[in-house]
């Protein structure tokens, strides 16, 4: 049997992590956080396959820290969640900064499946 995606989810409602922990937690290997900070200081401790972010989030948004994790980490898959995935600055940022994709919130599992696993 391969091994699982190592998949870190950063967001910073508590809620939304455990729903995603829950949907994900027997598919892959989900280690989630609550900040961008929290989530940058982890990839430097460990290495993962995956990271999904929240956008809209207090210290840093979804863009920034997927955009400095392309700069240091550019083979992850890069994935963004947000309400707002017509935005302009997500367009802007997954045209620009090489991001794998975006899902909406809600999001739906199996479109966030197929982007995780870049089907």
């Amino acid at each position: 049997m391969a091994d699982k995606i190592k998949l870190l989810y950063v967001d910073d409602e508590a809620a939304n992590l455990n729903v995603f922990r829950i949907a994900f937690k027997r598919r892959y290997d989900v280690t989630t956080v609550e900040s961008a900070l929290e989530g940058l200081k982890l990839m430097e401790k460990d290495k993962f396959d995956v990271i999904i972010s929240d956008h809209r989030m207090p210290e840093m948004t979804g863009v920034e820290l997927l955009e400095k994790v392309g700069q240091l980490y550019p083979d992850m898959t890069r994935i963004i969640i947000s309400e707002y995935v017509n935005d302009e600055i997500i367009r802007n940022a997954i045209k620009n900064f090489g991001f794998n994709g975006s899902v909406g919130k809600p999001w739906d599992a199996d479109q966030l499946t197929a982007l995780i696993e870049n089907k």
